[in-house]
């Protein structure tokens, strides 16, 4: 139970033990039923608020105008139960906002007036505006002192300690509930899940599953299907359709068009289901089908996707805060580098260069303006490798971009003369292959740059998600005898693992007796010719 239905328990539980009490005391058998009428209203906006999509406020809206009218016709008796109008108002107002509080108290007031002037009631509607307009104005205070409240929480909350404290618990708590998670945290193990089970309930001839990144982009996690990668793509009437509605949008094969049985018609040759969790997308399962799937199919098919989507959605969340982590210790090492070992070496410089100008002997000073040379290229490294662990990719640009920018400042920065051949699809890889592939190419790039003695560096993109491949070729001294202290080849190994992709190191097949070194790296299987 989250807190804000924990919140609306208590408030309710609170109002009706009071005005049961009440009720019970002055033993009025009308108002023991109404108080009666509106617990039922309280566990049926409390189940309602639990159990379906509607939004909260609006269930706090017919409950606070119901509410109102039960108690309106047991005026006066009933007026030991006024106190509950302000129960809906107040849970409206911890949704934040000021608006939807004066609507639900405007509602109230109108349906007490309705109750008064035609609903038969006894008391005269002097007196029973007399009764009710305090209450009503304290509907409408105690929904207006739950906005306060939230926007006070929510400026305690940005302060640093709360925030890190809170952050310090949830990152412990999601410690906890990883190791015990019986199907791990693997995107691309559970959207290989989400494709079998659309298989096996809908007989699909091909499935893709496409989950929205950080840039707006939807990127595919899997293809199931012959031509898969290259028929089904997450884009078209029938993707939006279903985005916008969050249902599913069924196509019936051969003439192009489909619909939900109940939304607009999509102009669309694809099945498109959601991935949802909760009242939020997070991606969509795009499906060609031989025949239209029945409704009760479909329904049990998406009770079963919305569970597997909870999951992945974690899933994804997961890799998203592993990757913050990532970035924020490399911004670190990159700022502890320029800051302390890059400025001490720079200084060593300065001092060379003193002692070179008032050194005497000709033999004196050769040998201290090689030293102040090697110094100098320390600090290009230092900063070469700086410029590593900032470089980082663009939400909005994609892997593509930012290799292209930075084997260009690479080539800018070191001499080497870069070839670079881009071939990138406009949709996207996932953001941890992206950046792991992003990693793989720099380590690659350096070891050209620092152990061949090269002079053209050969960089070759091509990316067609999820298929991908980029290989790093130079044209230096060819690849040595391993060192028992280097661990670039291992850290490459480890990466492409990660995102379980192939990582080939080996000779170039130079021209005219040339050598060097070639390195690949290749995620997915390669798209058929054609597609």
């Amino acid at each position: 139970m989250t807190p804000s239905e924990r919140l609306g328990l208590a408030t309710r539980a609170f109002f009706l033990a009071t005005v049961v009490g009440l009720a019970a005391a002055f033993r009025e058998p009308r108002v023991f039923q109404a108080t009666l009428v509106i617990l039922a209203l309280g566990a049926l906006a409390l189940a309602s608020t639990q159990f379906t999509v509607i939004p909260p406020r609006w269930v706090y809206l017919v409950e606070g105008f119901l509410a109102a009218l039960v108690i309106g016709a047991t005026l006066p008796e009933g007026a030991m139960l006024l106190p509950y109008l302000m129960v809906p108002a107040l849970l409206t107002g911890v949704g934040g906002k000021i608006v939807p509080v004066v609507v639900v108290s405007g509602l109230e007031m109108l349906a007490l007036l309705l109750a008064l002037l035609v609903g038969g009631v006894e008391t005269p509607t002097q007196e029973g505006i007399e009764l009710a307009a305090p209450w009503a104005v304290a509907s409408l205070g105690a929904g207006l002192v739950g906005v306060w409240l939230v926007q006070l929480r929510g400026t305690r909350v940005a302060g640093d300690e709360v925030s890190y404290e809170s952050a310090r618990r949830l990152l412990s708590q999601l410690r906890t509930v990883a190791r015990r998670l019986s199907s791990g945290l693997d995107p691309v193990s559970m959207a290989d899940a989400i494709l079998a089970a659309v298989h096996e309930r809908l007989g699909a001839t091909r499935a893709a599953v496409f989950v929205r990144t950080e840039g707006g982009v939807l990127a595919p996690l899997g293809y199931r299907g012959v031509d898969a990668q290259g028929v089904l793509l997450p884009e078209g009437p029938a993707v939006d359709t279903c985005w916008a509605e969050m249902e599913p949008v069924v196509a019936v094969p051969g003439n192009g068009h489909g619909g939900n049985g109940h939304g607009p018609v999509a102009a669309h040759p694809h099945t498109v289901l959601p991935l949802r969790n909760s009242a939020r997308m997070i991606g969509v399962v795009v499906v060609d089908l031989d025949e239209p799937p029945s409704h009760e199919t479909v329904v049990r098919l998406m009770a079963e996707l919305d569970e597997q989507a909870v999951r992945l959605d974690a899933a994804l969340v997961f890799d998203e805060v592993r990757s913050l982590a990532t970035m924020e210790e490399r911004q670190r090492l990159a700022r502890e580098i320029h800051d302390g070992v890059a400025q001490e070496i720079a200084s060593l410089g300065y001092l060379v260069d003193d002692l070179a100008a008032t050194s005497a002997g000709e033999e004196h000073r050769g040998r201290l303006h090689s030293l102040r040379g090697e110094i100098s290229r320390v600090v290009s490294e230092l900063r070469l490798s700086i410029f590593d662990l900032r470089s980082e990719i663009s939400p909005a640009a994609g892997l593509g971009s930012a290799l292209s920018d930075y084997v260009r400042a690479v080539g800018a920065r070191s001499g080497l003369t870069v070839h670079l051949t881009l071939d990138e699809a406009p949709t996207r890889l996932r953001g941890e292959v992206e950046m792991e592939l992003l990693r793989i190419t720099q380590e690659a790039v350096t070891n050209a740059r620092k152990h061949a003695n090269a002079r053209n560096l050969w960089v070759d993109c091509r990316i067609q998600p999820p298929y991908a491949r980029i290989s790093v070729e130079d044209d230096g001294g060819g690849l040595g005898p391993p060192r028992e202290d280097s661990y670039g080849m291992k850290i490459m190994r480890e990466r492409a693992e990660r995102i379980d992709a192939r990582l080939e190191i080996g000779p170039r097949n130079g021209t005219h007796g040339t050598q060097g070194t070639k390195v690949a790296v290749t995620v997915g299987a390669e798209p058929t010719r054609g597609s």
